[in-house]
């Protein structure tokens, strides 16, 4: 049997809140790293203080990695839409700088975007302000597959207002390896801001992974702790792992490990077939 790397990324992470640390605490006793999406805007002083002491405590296991600014939707999510170039760079770059400041060499430099919604905008002072990963979605349907082949023949980030994806491989026109998410836990949102959801069972998930794992050898699992709100949230967790861990042919990574293999993997060609070309 073939082996699959596997990531396990959250997003949202600004208030200490319970379903955080005690989301997070199911990681760290089963010795599998989690990757918390920083909101850089709203981040309180105890949430820094807690996810300090846990990354001094286990740093193989805490990853802290950015998600936009502030989570603010202008009308077609955070970036993209209407959004100006010049109005996304300086809320990626506050934010940037902003967790630099605070985490120095702890913080990893991997963007990913409220409801993966951007433009090419956004992509431009990703790259232009150091960015290493970008993070959207993956879909494994045949017909976005296919869809996504077209793309790439044409070395387009978006087509016809929709993301590629370039999973493993450098964005278009960049030096941002994207890594992107393929399965969520949940299977509905009731809200774009609330807290209440529908859940898929850990068979259905287990079955997604199943599916998933042979179109694509790294499989990044999408998290948010907020809408885990019932002890069953917290035990789909707990039994997804407990399955993961028992077959030997998985490897738990976070973004960085990540970054290191693939970055050496592909090269640095990312941008020999690109210069001077614009933004798809």
């Amino acid at each position: 049997m073939f082996s699959t790397k596997v990531c396990f990324r959250n997003d949202d992470v600004n208030s200490l809140t319970d379903p955080l640390m005690k989301l997070t605490e199911i990681f760290l006793k089963r010795k599998v790293p989690i990757s918390h999406a920083v909101e850089p805007g709203n981040v309180t002083i105890d949430t820094i203080k807690w996810l300090k002491q846990l990354k001094s405590k286990d740093p193989r296991l805490i990853e802290i990695i950015q998600h936009g600014w502030n989570h603010t939707f202008h009308g077609k999510g955070e970036f993209g839409g209407r959004r100006t170039y010049e109005e996304q760079f300086m809320d990626l770059k506050r934010g940037k700088e902003k967790l630099e400041s605070i985490f120095k060499e702890d913080f990893f430099p991997a963007l990913t975007v409220p409801w993966d919604l951007y433009n090419q905008g956004t992509i431009r002072a990703a790259n232009l302000l150091g960015f290493k990963v970008f993070c959207v979605h993956y879909d494994y349907r045949i017909s976005r597959r296919l869809f996504y082949a077209i793309g790439h023949i044409l070395r387009r980030g978006q087509l016809f207002g929709k993301s590629i994806s370039h999973h493993l491989k450098y964005y278009p026109g960049t030096q941002i390896l994207q890594v992107d998410t393929a399965i969520s836990l949940i299977k509905k949102y009731f809200d774009l801001f609330g807290s209440e959801c529908d859940f898929f069972s850990t068979e259905e998930v287990l079955a997604a992974f199943k599916r998933v794992r042979k179109f694509i050898p790294v499989v990044v699992f999408l998290l948010h702790h907020k809408y885990h709100q019932d002890e069953s949230h917290f035990q789909l967790v707990n039994e997804l792992l407990e399955e993961l861990q028992h077959r030997k042919n998985i490897e738990f990574l976070d973004h960085s490990r990540i970054y290191e293999e693939y970055q050496e993997a592909r090269g640095t060609h990312c941008l020999s077939n690109s210069m001077g070309r614009s933004f798809p």
